[in-house]
């Protein structure tokens, strides 16, 4: 790296899309390293990435990485967007000379093939005429107007030249640079693959496993996100995502305890969820005819009679865990700005959620106070269709606590004191001033979420109140969700007896936090300010 500051010809690249590609770039920065030896490439978009782990840091045309972009020109730092790394060239000493680089962002294939073929014309023409044909990088071409073996003319460093037409029709660049750092796309590791492969374990992009985190051998479990439960329990849920990529890592490995707990001490814990001891055993001494525990009313029905029961209710997506924890992810991203981006685990597969361009701009709230020299903020809070937070995003000079940010998400807007409505009427220019003002001092309480559930269980040993949710919830499409105007008809029949045990527990909760939570005005000081 010391070379990127003192030698001139000396450049360095960082290749990918994802975060970290981001947060190298300001590694760079911070230990010196001019913006004008730094070079990022950033590779197309996949249409269809589900065939490898996710590594996008941001959608398209996403306000952050918009606003990243802008620092980084600002800085005369080169942004190359659109294309990808097909190769190296090295010297003869085996040192990295250049990169070579396949144009995607100019066009579509049918235009790179035009341009490939007006090219040949250009070359037939010039050789009827005796003439050579000479490309951006003073190399001549083949007839088959592919470029040449031989070493072409020396670039220059740092700047992008133009070195033929690749065999996929697409334009080729030659970058050169001394430094190449990749992080982009995420893969098996080979050995993990051929372990995987060598066992005989399920793999069809990821590792297959049940409700259970069992793959296809008893003793072998897994989980995170190479992992994937198996898609039969989609049998009844055809929209139930199953990649454990979508769900908090910290909260997976709590649930692969728990399983393996059930397993090493099936005594204490459930014999049915464990699996192993049922399915080992044989039925008549043939190999292949395993028992199978399944459990009924009366206790437990052994037999090989109940197997296809028993398959049906292995596939029921109940059985499967539940995940609840949000996913967060952030970084120190150029401009010195800390970045945060919190959301909620998924539940549906992305072909059945809504797009960015079918989904209501209403349930979007942002707030830009962000300037040049990184004072302000940039915070954007999505409302899902149910009236929760869904995912909050931050872009900031000011270093937030990730814990406060993480307790908000999966909290019903109504919490936010009506967040979405002064928003819209104009009097929050600042969600994150907002949120940190002393009246939401109560929802970044550790006890807030204990406080949230005994509420629910309160209303949910309620009949009447029962009674008018599923009136309501009778006329809904579960897919398009909750309007306000039908949570507002909900709230306007709640009876009074109801809301009054809200209230009850909600003063209960600030006077037992009154040591933390000082700055609210409970009822028995009203007497003594008068």
């Amino acid at each position: 790296v010391k070379s990127l500051i003192w030698n001139p010809l000396s450049y360095a690249v960082v290749y990918g899309r994802s975060l970290d590609v981001y947060c190298v770039v300001q590694g760079l920065l911070m230990r010196k390293v001019p913006p004008t030896k730094i070079i990022l490439v950033l590779p197309p978009r996949l249409k269809d990435a589900s065939h490898q782990l996710p590594v996008d840091a941001f959608n398209e045309g996403d306000d952050v990485e918009m606003k990243i972009h802008k620092i980084l020109k600002n800085m005369n730092m080169k942004v190359y967007e659109g294309y990808n790394l097909l190769g190296i060239q090295q010297d003869n000493r085996l040192r990295l000379k250049a990169l070579i680089l396949e144009e995607h962002g100019a066009g579509d294939l049918e235009e790179a093939m035009a341009a490939s073929a007006a090219a040949a014309a250009l070359a037939a023409q010039s050789a009827e005429s005796g003439q050579m044909s000479p490309t951006a990088t003073g190399a001549t071409k083949k007839e088959d107007g592919s470029s040449p073996t031989g070493p072409p003319a020396k670039a220059r460093c740092g700047i992008m030249e133009d070195m033929g037409i690749s065999s996929s029709g697409y334009n080729q660049k030659l970058l050169p640079c001394r430094i190449l750092i990749t992080a982009d796309s995420v893969n098996i590791d080979p050995d993990i693959f051929n372990s995987v492969h060598g066992n005989g374990l399920v793999y069809d992009g990821r590792l297959i496993v049940d409700h259970n985190f069992k793959t296809t051998d008893d003793a072998i479990f897994g989980a995170g996100s190479l992992c994937e439960f198996s898609r039969r329990f989609r049998r009844k849920d055809a929209d139930r995502y199953l990649r454990h990529d979508g769900f908090n890592g910290r909260e997976v490995g709590s649930k692969l305890a728990q399983a393996l707990l059930r397993v090493i001490d099936p005594v204490n814990g459930d014999m049915v969820a464990a699996g192993g001891a049922p399915r080992g055993s044989q039925l008549g001494g043939e190999a292949g005819e395993h028992s199978v525990a399944s459990p009924t009313a009366g206790g437990m029905t052994l037999g090989g009679d109940t197997l296809d029961a028993m398959d049906s209710e292995e596939a029921s997506p109940d059985l499967l865990p539940d995940f609840y924890m949000p996913i967060a992810k952030g970084g120190f991203l150029p401009g010195n700005l800390h970045y945060y981006r919190i959301h909620s685990c998924k539940r549906a597969d992305a072909t059945s959620e809504p797009s960015a361009e079918t989904s209501k701009e209403e349930h979007v709230i942002v707030t830009d106070t962000l300037e040049a020299n990184g004072k302000g903020h940039f915070c954007r809070l999505t409302i899902d269709s149910f009236g929760k937070v869904d995912s909050i995003t931050y872009l900031g000079g000011e270093e937030l606590q990730v814990e406060s940010l993480w307790s908000l998400v999966g909290l019903s807007e109504t919490f936010l004191n009506h967040i979405f409505v002064r928003w819209k009427d104009g009097d929050i220019p600042d969600i994150v001033e907002f949120l940190t003002d002393e009246w939401a001092t109560a929802l970044f309480h550790d006890r807030f979420m204990d406080f949230c559930h005994q509420i629910q269980l309160e209303m949910r040993g309620q009949d009447e109140l029962k009674v008018i949710i599923d009136r309501a919830l009778q006329s809904v499409n579960l897919k398009e969700g909750l309007s306000r105007k039908l949570l507002d008809s909900i709230q306007a029949q709640l009876p009074k007896s109801s809301v009054k045990v809200v209230q009850d527990h909600l003063l209960e909760y600030l006077r037992e936090n009154t040591n933390h939570l000082k700055t609210y005005f409970l009822p028995e000081n009203w007497e003594q300010a008068r």
